[in-house]
């Protein structure tokens, strides 16, 4: 007598599966899509909160008026567009002060362009020129720990064969 064991295995939903995730892989357009509109809420997020991508609060107004820096008009905040493609993504900042609020400046002069002083209300004054200290950086791009979280959780979201492979749950 002998004991004979038969094992089959049908792989064809496993292929099938295999299948979906290669097609899916093939384009990654909707997933950077949802990647840059992710990245856009939360780089938008930081002007009300005033923190940079690391968690760091950004360098109070010399005012001291207590006002979050970078949200008085809310136009760099809202000139921010993402683009993307079938493996990229990218945030732009389009105001041409963006790159120095995020990057910071150094102490520069300011000379006026078209009158012989500068004035504005509250002064001392008409100037010749005025002395600028610098802008601190105040970095509002990049990416944060729970940037990188929510791009995990997209990208298992676009693998996840659930129903398309004929799989619940």
């Amino acid at each position: 007598m002998t004991d004979t064991l038969i094992i089959a295995v049908d792989d064809a939903q496993v292929q099938r599966w295999f299948g979906k995730l290669i097609e899916r892989g093939l384009s990654l357009a909707p997933l950077m899509a949802d990647v840059g509109e992710l990245l856009l809420e939360s780089t938008q997020g930081r002007f009300d909160t005033g923190t940079g991508p690391d968690g760091i609060a950004w360098v109070p107004l010399a005012d001291g008026s207590g006002r979050t820096p970078l949200s008085d008009t809310r136009r760099m905040r809202d000139d921010i567009s993402p683009s993307s493609g079938a493996d990229w993504v990218e945030l732009s900042a389009h105001a041409r002060q963006a790159r120095w609020h995020q990057e910071g400046t150094k102490p520069y002069t300011i000379k006026p362009k078209d009158k012989k002083a500068l004035t504005w209300p509250g002064g001392p004054g008409p100037r010749g020129k005025v002395n600028h200290p610098g802008l601190p950086a105040r970095p509002f791009m990049g990416l944060s720990q729970a940037d990188g979280e929510g791009i995990d959780r997209l990208a298992i979201a676009w693998l996840e064969l659930g129903d398309a492979a004929g799989v619940s749950g």
